[in-house]
């Protein structure tokens, strides 16, 4: 089969298309035919060996949407000609991808390839935090850092459809009509305003009671000034510094609970329940994907290094002929 695949870490150049062999399927696991697979930041990591891959020539990229091929023998819950979603499926580039059927996820026939395949990665992850994690209740407010990014752009949705109050962030106008049509009741642009100020004011001064936090070692600081009184904080990523100085004192101070999540290692019961719950939403058109930018398969490294110098507002999709 054709696939997606790179045989050194480097720049998006390496990226190329080979014949490698097709998936088998266990008793277990579905065979998918993929027709969209979508880039996360944490692909171009791996790209440039800043995470390690197991060997090489790896086939990149965890999420994808497709059409189900085969089913192992002890399947019940998918037939031939499903279509379905799906993040965590190791080489989500290939022409074609084994899975755990378990952890593909119904996608409606009205629901885009392209929109499935935009979902996956950061529905999976903006749900577990809330809801796994953060432990979410209706009526409470979270702080959701960085609205119009993947992540933060479905969380905002699920949070709503919760009953929560949302406050968010962005980095320009334009960013903050993305976090506001996704549903947030309060948008801070914190490169012109002041962000714990506006925090404490819409809170009465009693700060969240939960923060979403994209950006750790960036955040750390403020987090704590505007955490509430035993107050949870999800840490989703930490980019520009993985091993950060835990401000313990102030911690302390606020009772407050500092969560990690990685999706990779989420527990499956968890995961599973994430998906399901997600599955229904865009099948009731109650949430949306992110905005995205279609690259054909053989214009990957286009996609990659659009990505990284943060061209594209929303998702980088491949569609697979």
């Amino acid at each position: 089969m054709k696939a997606l695949v790179y045989k050194q870490y480097g720049e998006p150049t390496v990226l190329e298309i080979d014949e490698v062999s097709k998936p088998t399927i266990k008793a277990d696991e579905v065979l998918i035919e993929v027709k969209a697979s979508g880039i996360n930041p944490v692909d171009t990591y791996f790209r440039k060996g800043i995470r390690q891959v197991p060997s090489f020539p790896h086939i990149p990229h965890f999420d994808l949407a497709g059409v189900v091929k085969e089913v192992g023998e002890h399947v019940t819950s998918h037939k031939i000609g499903d279509h379905v979603w799906a993040s965590n499926a190791k080489g989500a580039s290939g022409q074609y991808v084994a899975l755990s059927a378990n952890i593909a996820f119904p996608l409606s026939f009205d629901i885009s390839f392209e929109e499935g395949a935009a979902l996956s990665m950061p529905f999976l992850t903006a749900h577990l935090a809330l809801f796994h994690r953060g432990n979410l209740h209706k009526d409470e407010t979270v702080f959701i850092v960085g609205g119009s990014g993947a992540v933060g752009h479905a969380a905002i949705q699920l949070a709503k459809e919760a009953g929560a109050n949302v406050i968010t962030t962005a980095g320009s106008i334009a960013k903050a009509e993305v976090a506001k049509k996704a549903g947030a009741d309060h948008v801070i642009l914190y490169k012109e305003e002041n962000l714990v100020d506006n925090i404490l004011e819409i809170t009465n001064g009693q700060g969240v009671p939960l923060i979403l936090e994209m950006s750790l070692s960036e955040n750390m600081e403020t987090d704590f000034q505007v955490i509430a009184n035993e107050g949870r904080i999800v840490t989703i990523g930490s980019p520009k510094d993985n091993t950060p100085a835990l401000m313990w004192r102030e911690l302390n101070q606020k009772n407050a609970s500092l969560l990690g999540l990685l999706l990779f290692t989420a527990p499956s019961f968890a995961y599973i329940s994430a998906g399901q719950h997600i599955s229904k939403l865009f099948k009731e058109k109650k949430v949306n994907a992110h905005d995205f930018k279609s690259f054909p398969l053989d214009q990957a490294a286009q996609a990659h290094a659009a990505l990284e110098a943060k061209e594209i507002i929303g998702r980088a999709i491949l569609t697979h002929s």
